[in-house]
């Protein structure tokens, strides 16, 4: 068996959520020739169909922004940052030696702190992004971002008015899981219509945002590779010959964590 998984789904599984947070809203792209090296690579032979609901135009999701910007100061606190009333902060970040490295500060301290599950941060100069996590398109889009402070001054912006959240279109969806398994969702259709004729010889599967399919050494994206075979492969299908203009479907995709590694 040959699954990879990219460093981007690596990072979130083991800090910001689940397999089925990842690639909720995703896609599944099938190719011709060997599997690449690893998830991070871009891929390579050649795309012979895109899988989606329904074989319908997929929609990439947007995560939606906000911001909170340190204004002046050279003491004091940040001691709240709340999303739609919600504290993402956890406690109080004191000033820092300058605003920059403050806000690099409460940048950390929004990803360490696991009493949310709504935005992850960064920051540049003294300007902390609050971006909000997989899997909530425009529903957070206009939710507020309160921060308060101690001599600091500042001024918050926002989620969604940086940069506004869209929601996936035609994106494959999963069922809750059981005992392990997280089968594909019940009634769903997995489908696309074949680009070119070809041998299908290996799937990646992206999360719901838009993947430019360049080598990813920052881990910007989740995914998941695994070979094609009609036995013995991580996908197992009836036949690897593809045809252009035909409709493909998979029936079955269940990732299953085992009990015992």
């Amino acid at each position: 068996m040959t699954i990879r998984q990219s460093t981007g789904l690596r990072n979130h599984l083991q800090q910001n959520g689940s397999f089925r947070s990842a690639f909720q809203g995703g896609k599944l792209s099938i190719y011709s020739g060997a599997q690449v090296a690893t998830a991070d690579t871009a891929p390579a032979g050649t795309l012979l169909v895109t899988i989606t609901d329904n074989s319908g135009a997929h929609t990439a999701e947007v995560r939606a922004t906000g911001t909170v910007t340190l204004n002046t100061g050279a003491s004091g606190s940040v001691d709240t940052v709340k999303v739609g009333g919600l504290e993402v902060l956890g406690v109080a970040v004191p000033f820092n030696v300058s605003l920059t490295q403050t806000a690099t500060d409460v940048a950390a301290q929004i990803n360490k702190f696991h009493g949310h599950k709504l935005v992850t941060a960064t920051s540049a100069g003294a300007v902390i992004t609050l971006t909000a996590k997989l899997g909530y398109g425009t529903a957070i889009n206009g939710v507020t971002v309160i921060s308060t402070v101690t001599t600091i001054t500042k001024t918050d912006v926002n989620m969604g008015s940086a940069v506004a959240g869209v929601s996936q279109v035609n994106g494959l969806n999963f069922d809750d899981v059981a005992v392990g398994l997280l089968a594909k969702r019940t009634g769903q259709t997995w489908s696309g219509v074949g680009l070119v004729d070809g041998v299908a010889g290996w799937f990646r599967l992206r999360g719901p945002i838009a993947d430019n399919d360049s080598a990813d050494s920052a881990g910007a994206f989740t995914r998941l590779d695994g070979n094609i075979a009609t036995s013995g492969g991580d996908m197992t299908a009836s036949s690897t010959t593809l045809a252009a203009a035909a409709t493909h479907t998979v029936s079955t995709f269940s990732p299953t964590e085992p009990a015992n590694a």
